[in-house]
């Protein structure tokens, strides 16, 4: 009996014909048609991603298949097939000899508190917020992606979150968090105990997503960015999620090949930037929240306009005042002052007027040009540096700056963006905004963490 009299061989053979050898061999290996209920047409495959890349990519194709095959009225779903037990799962057994399904085994357990809900989105971190939530709602739509910022910012806090909520929503998925260094020993000791091949088939064969943190610490480690390569290429050719953190971007990672770094830049790159003062201040207030604490709200403030570091650098500070508070029943400023000295900066910092007139200084014009309506190439690109470092190294919001300069705040927006972006083109302008940061912070002691 002929197979292709079978509707479903049928359908297959149909797509086969419409789509390119390397696309069916890359996304339709374990493609099947489960059932036909009249003209609907069930497809199974063998993980979400995969089935997410597919409804994504080839949904026309798809449709005028079962179009073709079954009417102009014919629909289709695609469902993903429930993940054997022995790949990677503890089971136990019923007194029937039924299986039941634990939850997934992560190689590095994540933490329950990490959820998108409790994380304070703002201004320097929205993007990157959005873009794991909406990777989280629809797996493989956006593949790789690299996440990078100073150390403190949150990152960690929100790939977990990322865990947390694809996991919860499908508890199937096989997940990996680890950091590189984690990935590093393990690799060492498989390749001393000759068991390679139960290293690749734990990281290429049996996760469905792998995130990888600081990512970083892998420069000049050739050998393991070899089975890096190796692992990232596995996992994409088969629509697995990879997410990949650091504390710099693609293109300042040393020491690293340049097929690694083309692989991280290959999807969606994002970075989370400094937060500003208000940002912080609505930080430290959910760590109040959270911990059901008192802390006046002018400590908060305080500490907020005041810390020097990152967030995590800030939660450190609240959770000591805490505690003091606590024990003893009463904080003030001057104890707030004993207690974080090594964390606050207690030294006046400058101004706006002082930061302009440094930025005029090194661009040859005058504060009152840059605030001016003057418009020339070099003023306007003082003027952008000076909403850049007002923004970003100061904290200033970026409507409390366009007030200032008497711009709008997608105008504001904009220019910070043009001067981040010529920071990452223009070696010599880099060099110029450092030596301003420099002299700012002989002047003033601010530390930029």
């Amino acid at each position: 009996m002929n197979s292709m009299n079978n509707p479903k061989d049928t359908i297959l053979a149909l797509i086969r014909d419409k789509i390119s050898r390397q696309q069916w061999e890359h996304w339709f290996i374990d493609f099947t048609v489960k059932r036909i209920e009249g003209t609907h047409v069930v497809f199974e495959v063998g993980n979400l991603f995969i089935k997410g890349y597919i409804e994504k990519k080839f949904d026309k194709i798809l449709k005028k298949v079962v179009n073709e095959s079954l009417g102009s009225e014919a629909s289709y779903e695609i469902v993903y097939a429930q993940i054997n037990a022995e790949h990677n799962f503890e089971t136990n057994k019923q007194e029937d000899g039924a299986l039941i399904r634990k939850r997934p085994v992560l190689i590095t357990p994540l933490n329950p508190r990490y959820t998108f809900d409790n994380f304070i989105v703002d201004e320097f971190n929205q993007f990157v917020f959005n873009l794991l939530l909406e990777a989280a709602r629809k797996p493989a739509t956006y593949n790789p992606i690299f996440i990078y910022s100073e150390a403190g910012m949150g990152k960690t806090h929100l790939v977990q979150a990322y865990g947390n909520y694809l996991l919860a929503n499908n508890p199937d998925l096989r997940f990996a968090y680890l950091t590189s260094e984690q990935f590093m020993n393990e690799l060492v000791l498989k390749l001393k105990s000759e068991n390679m091949e139960e290293f690749r088939e734990k990281y290429r064969r049996k996760v469905d997503v792998l995130v990888i943190d600081d990512v970083q610490f892998l420069a000049g480690k050739k050998g393991v960015q070899v089975e890096l390569f190796h692992t990232f290429n596995t996992l994409y050719e088969a629509g697995k999620q990879i997410i990949v953190c650091s504390d710099r971007s693609p293109k300042e990672l040393s020491d690293f090949q340049e097929r690694v770094i083309s692989r991280f830049q290959m999807g969606v790159v994002a970075q989370i930037k400094t937060p500003s003062t208000e940002a912080l201040y609505k930080i430290a207030c959910k760590i109040v929240e959270e911990e059901k604490a008192d802390i006046s709200d002018e400590i908060i403030k305080y500490v907020s306009s005041h810390i020097k570091g990152s967030i995590r650098i800030l939660k450190g500070a609240i959770v000591k005042l805490i505690a003091y508070k606590s024990m003893y029943d009463s904080i003030d400023l001057s104890t707030v002052n004993a207690l974080l000295k090594d964390v606050l900066q207690t030294q006046p910092v400058e101004d706006e007027n002082d930061i302009l007139n440094l930025v005029a200084r090194y661009f040859g014009c005058s504060k009152e040009e840059i605030l001016s309506a003057k418009k020339n190439k070099n003023l306007s690109l003082a003027r952008q540096v000076g909403m850049y470092l007002l923004n970003k190294k100061y904290g200033l919001s970026t409507r409390k700056i366009g007030s200032i300069f008497g711009k709008s705040h997608p105008a504001v927006i904009s220019a910070i963006k043009n001067v981040e972006e010529l920071l990452r083109k223009d070696a010599k302008f880099k060099t110029t905004i450092d030596n301003i940061e420099k002299e700012m912070e002989k002047k003033t002691g601010k530390a930029y963490s």
